[in-house]
C-alpha cells in the first residue's frame, strides 16, 4: 500500500456452480480488474500487497480455480479444460453483475484469459497476459527438467512441496530476497492447498489448450509482460503473442524470472494503473 494506505474492504461469495471468488477495494476504487491465476492456483496466491495495491485504483476480483481453494474439485482429470475453466471465469463476472472490466492472466491464467477474451471480447477493455501463452504450435516449451519437476513436486511436507515449485520459478538469490512474500503466501494457502486430481486436471487443461487459431481476432488492447529470464514460461511465448495479436504491446523485464508480480511488483503495478484506462 501506499503511504497514504487505505481502508481495504473484502467481500466473499460462491457462484450457483462453486466456484469462490472475492473482492477487494477501496473508497477510491472504480473500475473492475480481474486477476487470473495459473497452474495450481487458488486466490491464495496472489500477494496481498500486490492486490491492495491494485485495489487503491480497481474493484480487484479473485477466484479460486476449479479444483483450487473453496471452490468445487471435479475428480475426473478431463473435466478441467482451459475452455471450462474460462467459462468459470464468465460464471463469476455474472455472478457479480460486472458488465465489463480490465483482465489479468498469469501463466497458464493467460490461456484461460485469452479463451475469456475470444469468447466475451465485450466485455474486456484490456488484456494483461503475464508469463503466458498462446499454447499450441505457438507454445514454446521448457526444458524437459524444468517441466518434469513442477509437474512432480518433491518434498516430505507442504512446505518443501511449495518451496520446490518456487526453487523452479526464481534463482537462489531472487528467492532469498522475495522470501517474505513467498511466506505470507504459504500463511494464506497452507490451510486449503490444491488437491493431486487438481493438478492432474489442470495438467490437462494446458496440455489441451491451442488459442493460436483466434489470436488475429482479438481486437482487445493487450499488454504482454514477461521476464527475460523465466524458465517456466520462456520469453519466447510472449514473443509469440506479441506477433500474432494485432493490437499488443510488449514489455520485457530485465533480470526477471517467473512471476513479475512479486519480483517486480512495483514496476508491475505501475504498469497495470498506467495501461488500464
Amino acid at each position: 500500500m501506499s503511504n497514504s494506505a487505505k481502508t481495504v474492504t473484502i467481500e466473499e461469495r460462491k457462484t450457483d456452480n462453486g466456484i469462490f471468488c472475492r473482492l477487494t477495494y477501496t473508497s477510491t476504487s472504480r473500475e473492475y480488474l480481474v486477476l487470473v491465476m495459473g497452474y495450481g492456483g487458488s486466490l491464495r496466491i496472489w500477494p496481498a500487497s500486490f492486490v491492495n495495491r491494485l485495489a487503491e485504483k480497481f474493484k480487484v476480483v479473485t477466484y479460486d480455480n476449479r479444483g483450487t481453494g473453496l471452490s468445487i474439485v471435479p475428480q475426473i482429470p478431463e473435466e478441467y479444460t482451459v475452455k471450462v475453466m474460462a467459462d468459470d471465469l464468465f460464471d463469476v463476472i455474472t455472478t457479480l453483475g460486472i458488465k465489463s472490466h480490465h483482465l489479468l492472466g498469469y501463466s497458464m491464467g493467460g490461456c484461460m484469459a485469452l479463451q475469456y477474451a475470444h469468447d466475451h471480447q465485450e466485455f474486456v477493455k484490456s488484456l494483461f497476459l503475464m508469463s503466458s501463452t498462446a499454447g499450441g504450435a505457438l507454445f514454446a516449451k521448457p526444458d524437459k527438467a524444468v517441466s518434469t519437476a513442477l509437474a512432480n513436486p518433491e518434498g516430505k511436507t507442504l512446505w518443501d512441496i511449495y518451496m520446490s515449485t518456487f526453487s523452479l520459478m526464481y534463482a537462489p538469490e531472487v528467492l532469498e530476497r522475495c522470501m517474505p512474500t513467498i511466506k505470507a503466501i504459504y500463511e494464506c494457502f497452507k490451510d486449503c492447498p490444491t488437491r493431486p486430481i487438481a493438478l492432474a486436471g489442470h495438467s490437462n487443461a494446458f496440455k489441451g489448450f491451442d488459442g493460436s487459431s483466434y489470436l488475429e481476432k482479438l481486437k482487445v488492447p493487450t499488454t504482454i509482460l514477461s521476464g527475460k529470464n523465466d524458465r517456466l514460461m520462456p520469453l519466447q511465448n510472449s514473443v509469440n503473442l506479441a506477433d500474432k495479436l494485432p493490437n499488443a504491446k510488449l514489455v520485457l523485464l530485465d533480470d526477471c524470472e517467473h512471476g513479475p508480480h512479486i519480483q517486480n511488483e512495483d514496476e508491475v503495478v505501475d504498469l497495470i494503473v498506467t495501461t488500464a484506462v
